[in-house]
């Protein structure tokens, strides 16, 4: 994966959750299984096994190698109606 990008309004979502939960780095991974696979992002206390690490604008990311692995980049956004989103490229 070439970038991982977090615009400023996702950054302040961010930092918060990570306050709520008392956590230091969200983790971006895939859930569910079969046709129903899920992303998700939630705050995490370490990284697991394989995860990639980024960090931005003081914000730690985890994200599964699979994920990382498949992606070119990786833009995720907020918006004040629709939330959190991630979008890959």
């Amino acid at each position: 994966m070439d970038k991982l990008s977090i615009d400023d309004k996702a950054i302040e979502f961010i930092k918060k959750a990570l306050e709520k939960e008392k956590a230091p780095a969200m983790r971006l991974f895939i859930s569910g299984g079969g046709c129903c696979k899920l992303f998700e992002i939630a705050p995490v206390r370490k990284a697991l096994a394989g995860d990639i690490t980024y960090n931005r604008c003081g914000i730690r990311v985890y994200v599964e190698k699979q994920i990382a692995d498949n992606a070119g980049s990786i833009e995720i956004k907020f918006d004040e109606k629709k939330g959190l989103s991630i979008d890959f490229k």
